[in-house]
C-alpha cells in the first residue's frame, strides 16, 4: 500500500475517505493490498484530495515478485 501513501499518510485518512471502518483498512494494510473492487473509490478520493491516481498505477502496485512466481 506504499503507492498510495503520498495520498494518504494515515490509514485512518484512507477509511475516512473511503466511508469504510478503520479496521477494514487496516486489514487491507495486513494483508499487503486494497481490493480491486475499491480501485474507482480511490481514484475519486484522490481527486476530492487533488492528487491523481490511475487504474494503470493501481495495477501496477499488484504485480510482485511472488505473483509472478506463482504463475510460473
Amino acid at each position: 500500500m506504499e503507492h498510495i501513501s503520498h495520498i494518504w499518510p494515515t490509514l485512518a485518512e484512507l477509511a475516512e475517505d473511503l466511508g469504510k471502518p478503520y479496521p477494514t483498512v487496516a486489514a487491507w494494510k495486513h494483508r499487503g493490498r486494497i481490493p480491486s473492487d475499491y480501485d474507482f473509490d480511490l481514484i475519486a478520493a484522490a481527486e476530492r484530495r487533488g492528487k491523481m491516481l490511475t487504474l494503470e498505477e493501481l495495477a501496477a502496485a499488484r504485480r510482485s515478485p511472488k505473483a509472478a512466481e506463482g504463475a510460473a
